[in-house]
């Protein structure tokens, strides 16, 4: 609730202080009254539509709602970072004129360029930016890996979301295609294949992913989604069955759910164990992973792979496990916003979790941070594109 709390008043300020700016520096002085009645129409019917979505969406299961909800927060950001953007500079550009006498007009050529931009990047993000899958391949190399184990290779995806797509077809055919053209060892995916609702996962969507081939094995744990938290249910037994409806279906796709749980994978005479623990954050998220219990009977074992959502949980308690050698997580999505050209590495996740996006190291200890394939909030992807890892392992 506090998440959220923060999250609208960060929103309602983004809104409501470029229409005061826009209004006083502009359209005040407009001789017509009806500029004026349309401007302030519009800001109360943004305002009018934010509550009514917020309260109608925490009692359904239409996920064609949900889909309203996020195509209308998309249309408000369209509208409303440029107008922030414009207004920012064109405050900037008065107080240096008022206080310092200082005559720039390009401070305000500058503001609307950005306005532009940021208005046309939110239309590429989109219609194209979140459907433009990227395969990223990494090699991670460790002594403690098994010999028999050198060169494993790893698929890993994140975050389907599957809610927010709904039954497209060819966006997961694509993904489907993408991941088997790799032939990989193992697939996992950490976390987060639904929004809301085990009924995200429709015959369609399960038939597609279904279609996901490893040589070995296919590895699920749960993430924060998972356990339908962002919805009012009728009863616990309502959302119990939910849940329960989730992992069968997950089970049904030929993953294997790790729930704070292990699995020993055996290559002649070594070992390679990989273990899953149920969903792990700091608040507001809820947690419920149990690393201990899913550690328990691997102490002998030099090489553990975790799978764990949440980033957080390598620092917290991962990298005190002298055999956890490689977490694998997701669950920021890169924010769905950010910049990694040029080298320039940025996103407004790195404002809430240190290891947000890509390959960490700490000492003799790696993790790795998938962006996911899916998104929620918003349907964008802008600068973070949707990705798959390919991870191979290596024995230094």
């Amino acid at each position: 609730m506090r998440n959220s709390i923060i999250i609208i008043c960060i929103f309602l300020f983004i809104t409501i202080l470029p229409d005061i700016i826009l209004y006083l520096g502009y359209i005040r002085h407009m001789h017509k009254k009806w500029p004026k009645v349309l401007h302030w129409s519009l800001t109360a019917s943004c305002f009018l539509g934010i509550f009514i979505m917020s309260v109608s969406l925490q009692n359904s299961e239409n996920c064609e709602q949900l889909q309203i909800f996020m195509w209308f927060d998309w249309i408000l950001l369209t509208i409303y970072i440029p107008k922030f953007l414009f207004s920012l500079f064109f405050v900037a550009n008065k107080l240096l004129n008022r206080f310092l006498s200082i005559h720039y007009q390009f401070i305000s050529y500058l503001g609307a360029g950005l306005a532009v931009l940021s208005f046309f990047g939110f239309i590429y993000g989109a219609f194209i930016g979140r459907f433009d899958v990227e395969t990223k391949r990494v090699e991670i190399a460790c002594n403690a890996l098994p010999p028999a184990f050198d060169g494993l290779k790893i698929v890993q995806l994140s975050d389907l979301h599957t809610g927010s797509f709904r039954a497209n077809s060819i966006f997961w055919k694509t993904a489907v295609a993408k991941v088997n053209a790799e032939h990989p060892d193992i697939i996992v995916m950490t976390g987060d294949m639904i929004d809301n609702f085990a009924s995200e996962l429709n015959p369609s969507t399960i038939e597609e992913l279904s279609q996901l081939k490893a040589k070995i094995s296919k590895y699920a744990i749960l993430g924060n989604h998972d356990y339908g938290d962002y919805t009012n249910w009728p009863s616990a037994e309502a959302k119990k069955a939910n849940f329960d409806s989730l992992k069968q279906r997950e089970r049904r796709m030929g993953f294997h759910l790790l729930i704070d749980e292990h699995v020993f994978l055996t290559k002649l005479t070594d070992t390679l164990v990989i273990a899953g623990v149920q969903n792990w954050s700091k608040p507001p998220f809820h947690c419920y992973g149990n690393l201990a219990k899913a550690m328990s009977g691997t102490e002998r074992f030099p090489y553990v792979l975790l799978l764990s959502h949440d980033p957080n949980h390598w620092m917290a308690q991962a990298v005190h496990y002298p055999n956890i050698r490689l977490t694998l997580s997701g669950h920021t999505h890169g924010m769905q916003l950010g910049i990694h050209r040029w080298g320039i590495h940025w996103s407004p996740a790195q404002w809430m979790f240190k290891q947000w996006d890509g390959l960490y190291f700490y000492q003799d200890k790696a993790l790795y941070v998938n962006r996911g394939l899916g998104y929620i909030g918003i349907p964008l992807r802008l600068g973070m594109p949707p990705e798959i890892t390919v991870l191979t392992l290596r024995r230094r």
